[in-house]
């Protein structure tokens, strides 16, 4: 018998969530510790949960959702991942149903998801086009062997950036003492933010300082793999952040954020800044870096001129409703 249950949160869920997750990943491995960590953290000030798809005791499919914040207040995320063994016997669609009445809560004026151009896809693909969602934003993917990047290229760059009293700092282990220095990242991130392109219909998110530390706080803790800044004279220039899973994949690393305030660019810190990160990576054992940018980003000469390679692309889609 096909029933949609609530989440409840037990540790059996989290083990058969992760083990549909990775029925479905294409170049990931979830664990459940990672996504009960993360569940634990939540904002519990928007409206996030699952719908868990079950046949009768074996859990067979998953959709989860969650509610943007300010300007995407009326947003919804969702992710929707389904056993092949049980495809085309329309079950995303009810799932996806069930779903359109949950969000009805906040009141949802749009939809949003992302898919990968992987045949591990193609059925909720269908779904998507059936339901008449857009294809709002494309984004390059890529993967690297950094272990292949000849580093000394590098050197010269390095030293002529320090040598204009630009440094580079590892936010972590040495800057935690610097006065303000976490007002100084978050303000950073979200200044060269404005430049990084978000899907068309979704606003980018700034959220409070007090969440900031959090998920800061978390990072550091379980997920650090590096995060480097440029600093000259007391100013944060850029940055670039990289967490990892040890439990789940501690060989590869997730580019989470890499930019540089406007008055700085062109002058090769971006390309420094992954250089330095790398070479920390390599230290800790990280020999596979993971990054992505949309489409027409001119960050992606960069990561191709280091060596990375293309995976298959992201797929973000939008519908109204």
């Amino acid at each position: 018998m096909i029933t949609v249950k609530n989440f409840t949160e037990t540790d059996l869920e989290f083990k058969e969530l992760a083990r549909i997750d990775n029925l479905v990943n294409h170049d990931s491995i979830n664990h459940p510790d990672d996504d009960k960590n993360d569940w634990k953290i939540r904002d519990k000030s928007l409206i996030r949960d699952r719908l868990l798809l079950y046949n009768n005791d074996i859990l067979i499919g998953v959709l989860y959702y969650s509610q943007g914040r300010d300007e995407n207040k009326r947003t919804c995320f969702y992710t929707l991942h389904l056993d092949p063994a049980y495809n085309n016997n329309g079950y995303r669609k009810l799932l996806y149903n069930k779903m359109l009445g949950r969000v009805k809560f906040f009141n949802c004026n749009q939809l949003h998801t992302t898919i990968y151009d992987h045949p591990n896809y193609i059925q909720h693909e269908k779904l998507l086009n059936k339901e008449k969602f857009n294809l709002v934003q494309t984004n390059r993917e890529y993967s690297c062997d950094i272990r292949k990047i000849d580093f000394t290229k590098y050197k010269n760059l390095i030293n002529n950036l320090e040598s204009k009293g630009i440094k580079f700092l590892d936010s972590k282990n040495e800057m935690l003492d610097l006065p303000n220095h976490y007002q100084k990242l978050e303000e950073l991130c979200w200044v060269y933010g404005q430049d990084i392109p978000m899907p068309k219909g979704i606003k980018r998110e700034r959220e409070p300082f007090d969440k900031f530390l959090k998920n800061q706080a978390n990072y550091e803790k379980n997920y650090y793999a590096v995060e480097i800044i440029a600093v000259k004279n007391n100013k944060y220039l850029a940055s670039t952040d990289l967490e990892y899973y040890p439990k789940a994949e501690p060989y590869k690393a997730w580019t989470g954020s890499l930019g540089v305030i406007k008055k700085f660019r062109r002058m090769g810190i971006a390309t420094a800044l992954k250089i330095i990160a790398f070479q920390k990576l390599i230290e800790k054992g990280i020999y596979e870096v993971r990054t992505d940018n949309e489409i027409n980003n001119p960050m992606y000469k960069i990561n191709e001129s280091l060596g990375f390679k293309p995976v298959p692309f992201s797929l973000d889609y939008l519908k109204e409703i």
